[in-house]
Formats: C-alpha cells, sequence, structure tokens
C-alpha cells in the first residue's frame, strides 16, 4: 500500500509565524559596562607544569574574545627570582617548570587597564591509598539495576587540617591496536559515611566526592561507596560452572589531597552546577524548583575572578573481592 504525505498547509505556518512574531520584539535599553576586572585560573599539580588561564569579565552581548594574550603573569617563589610565564595562544600561559609539595606559590597578572589579579596556594603531599578494592554485585538501585561498592582505606595525616576528592572510574582495554576506553567517573553513593554527611552536598549530586577531615584527623579512614558500573558482563555457565555477573575491564580509584582553596571552589562549583540545570546523570524534575538559583562562586583571587587551586593525587586499580 502507497502512503501519501501531504504538505502542510501554509496557512499552519502563517499562523506559527504570527504567534512567534508576537513573543519577539527588540528593545532599547542601556546595560552598565562590565567591570574591567580579570580572571584568572589555574590548578597547580606535582605531575604537571604551571598553566594559567587568563580572560576578562564581559558583556553577555560583546563577542569579542575573552581570552587576554598580552597579559603579564609573573610566577612568585619565597627565595627565588621572578619568573615571566611564556604566552602559549588562547589566553594560556606556562612554565617549564613543575610546583612541588608543602611550597607557596603566587600567581600575579597584569594587564593594561586592569587591576593587578593575584593569587596564593599550596600544593599538598600525596596521602597514599593504604587498601582498595571492589565488589560486584552487592545490591541493586531502584531500578533493580545491579550495583557494586568500592572500599578504599588510607591514613590521615595529623596536625593540619587535610581535604579530599575521591573519583572511581572504569577502563578497558580493547587490544595493541585499537584504543583504551575510559568511560566517565562513577556516581558514587557514599551515604552513611559521617564525613560525607556532614558536608551537606549530597542532595546536589556532586560529581566527585569532596570533603575534609574534620572528623578524623590524624585517624584511619574507609570510604564505602555504591557504583553502577558502564560495562558488565552477565552471568553465565564457563566450562561448566555458574559464573556471576562482572564489571568489565578494570575499575580505579583516584585519591586526591587538594588544598583548602579547591575544597571550597569544588563545593561553590557543585551547588552552581546543580542550579544550572544539570542534575548528576539521570537528571531530575525537582531541580526546576532551584533553575537559575544565583550561587555565589568561590573565588581567591585578589583584586580578580576566578581560582589558583592545587591538588597531588595517587591513583590504584582496585581488586575484586
Amino acid at each position: 500500500m502507497r502512503v501519501l504525505f501531504k504538505p502542510p498547509a501554509l496557512s499552519a505556518f502563517a499562523g506559527l509565524s504570527f504567534l512567534l512574531a508576537s513573543y519577539i520584539d527588540q528593545i532599547s535599553v542601556d546595560l552598565p559596562a562590565p567591570p574591567k576586572v580579570l580572571v584568572m585560573n589555574a590548578i597547580l599539580t606535582p605531575d604537571s607544569v604551571f598553566r594559567v588561564q587568563v580572560s576578562r569579565v564581559s558583556s553577555t552581548i560583546d563577542s569579542s574574545s575573552r581570552l587576554l594574550t598580552t597579559a603579564n603573569v609573573h610566577l612568585l617563589v619565597a627565595g627565588r627570582a621572578e619568573e615571566l610565564l611564556r604566552h602559549q595562544g588562547r589566553g594560556l600561559y606556562t612554565s617549564p617548570n613543575k610546583p612541588l609539595a608543602g611550597t607557596p606559590y603566587t600567581l600575579r597578572t597584569q594587564v593594561a587597564g586592569y587591576p593587578t589579579a593575584s593569587a596564593t596556594d599550596t600544593v599538598p603531599a600525596v596521602v597514599p591509598i593504604r587498601e582498595g578494592w571492589y565488589s560486584y554485585p552487592t545490591g541493586t538501585d531502584r531500578n533493580n539495576e545491579l550495583l557494586g561498592t568500592i572500599v578504599v582505606r588510607f591514613d590521615d595525616p595529623g596536625q593540619t587540617a587535610n581535604f579530599y576528592e575521591i573519583v572511581a572510574f572504569q577502563f578497558e582495554p580493547l587490544g595493541p591496536r585499537r584504543n583504551s576506553n575510559q568511560s566517565q567517573d562513577f556516581e558514587l553513593d557514599a551515604r552513611g559515611n559521617a564525613a560525607l554527611a556532614a558536608e551537606g552536598d549530597a542532595a546536589f549530586e556532586p560529581a566527585s566526592l569532596v570533603f575534609s577531615d574534620k572528623l578524623f584527623n590524624g585517624q584511619s579512614f574507609e570510604l564505602r561507596a555504591s557504583f553502577s558500573p558502564f560495562g558488565r558482563i552477565a552471568g553465565g555457565i564457563s566450562n561448566g560452572q555458574p559464573v556471576g555477573p562482572r564489571v568489565s575491564g578494570e575499575v580505579y580509584v583516584v585519591l586526591r589531597s587538594v588544598s583548602r582553596a579547591y575544597y571550597q571552589y569544588r563545593k561553590s562549583w557543585t551547588r552552581h552546577f546543580y542550579n544550572q540545570g544539570t542534575k548528576g546523570l539521570g537528571g531530575g524534575l525537582n531541580q526546576l524548583l532551584f533553575l537559575g538559583d544565583p550561587t555565589r562562586m568561590y573565588s581567591n583571587v585578589g583584586q580578580g575572578y576566578g581560582v589558583v587551586v592545587s591538588q597531588a593525587q595517587e591513583i590504584k586499580r582496585l581488586s575484586a573481592r
């Protein structure tokens, strides 16, 4: 049977055009000029050279680039001469040197016509993962999808406040002639952990677990968190023996020791990201209640915006138990 498709009536298009025209109009308004303020962003880590992005605050109707190519970015370290970072294009300034743990670093940016912006941070020392593994399956979610559990243990240094970030992901080697496949970070559910509960971040569905050692300073710490793998192998029979479902590939966990500034930046970013309409992997209608709700972003840049923060990390492949 042949099916004929008739073109829409022109009257429908005319009605649509009228409807759109009735809701679009041009207005004249005097918008205040944005402040002449620099934006400086950098994450310092001992396994990478210094990289600094410099831009400016601009109006929403300003179509010119916000990235600045004429900045003078200086790196200051006690006991050493100032170092002028080199411009690499698109507002990125770099140094061939790498930061060292325990050393305060100051970045100072100067651009003609703008107040000088500066920020200081210290890279924390790596805290090693003492023990870690994962089990799968250990339960189900509300949709009856199988979940696993990761366990991470480490010893928190005493005598100072420490801050951490934990992420985990899946890695599947695809053979010597094919690229490997690394998943997105798992959405980790650590409900029941007192240190994570004290952060008050769970309602904002954070992309990673960020927390302080306020409740376990100088003590051993254990994290148990459930996760849903991105790739799994169904159970069955192998060599005449029943085999349960399992995670495909390998599971890795990253333990980052982060500075106080990094900690504050991540917490404010989590709330901002949630309020802008992106709630984790699954979305959520309840978020419409908060959509666009203004959130003040953390900044440690004097006379400017942005963040200069630091972290040091250890990555560990988890064995299955």
